[in-house]
């Protein structure tokens, strides 16, 4: 929860962002995977440039075609994607924001 918390809040802070799913961090309402688009980006240009960094996150449709179709986002190469374990650190999610920071701004 806490790691998703973090994410969320720097997400749901930057106006060229949609986040698809519930808003929530709680547990009981989502699991910490979490999907957005960048507003003027393609969703494949995202993680091209974070992994550089040594951090895996992915682009695409994730076997929901139809619905990236259905809510157009084809053209955008789908959605950008973050999955976050229990073995992910707080200090992991904090360099993930730092360089989507400079990415997305």
């Amino acid at each position: 929860e806490k790691l998703a918390s973090l994410l969320l809040d720097f997400l749901n802070s930057k106006r060229n962002i949609k986040i698809y799913g519930n808003m929530s961090s709680d547990r009981n309402k989502r699991v910490p995977t979490i999907s957005f688009t960048v507003k003027n980006k393609k969703s494949s240009d995202i993680p091209i440039q974070i992994d550089k960094y040594n951090i895996g996150i992915r682009y695409g449709d994730f076997y929901a075609r139809r619905l990236i179709e259905d809510l157009n986002l084809s053209e955008k190469d789908g959605i950008v994607r973050v999955s976050m374990v229990h073995y992910n650190k707080l200090e992991e999610v904090e360099n993930l924001i730092d360089k989507l920071d400079h990415i997305i701004s």
